[in-house]
């Protein structure tokens, strides 16, 4: 079974064990949530590089 196949409540059940942390962030005077569910899946590196050029793409065709 995949991620994508998995039910909230198979997925909670799975990483019940894994580290958890939130943080509030404030941009532009709006408080953003974050929580952070550590399951070991991911590439950090891929996964901020992806998320740095969907930004800067974004603010060049100027969708910030």
């Amino acid at each position: 079974m995949t991620t994508n196949d998995a039910t909230l409540a198979e997925l909670s059940e799975r990483y019940k064990d894994k580290p958890v942390s939130e943080a509030t962030y404030e941009i532009d005077g709006q408080l953003f949530t974050v929580t952070s569910h550590y399951v070991g899946e991911k590439s950090l590196d891929k996964e901020l590089y992806r998320m740095a050029f969907e930004r800067a793409y974004a603010e060049t065709v100027g969708q910030v």
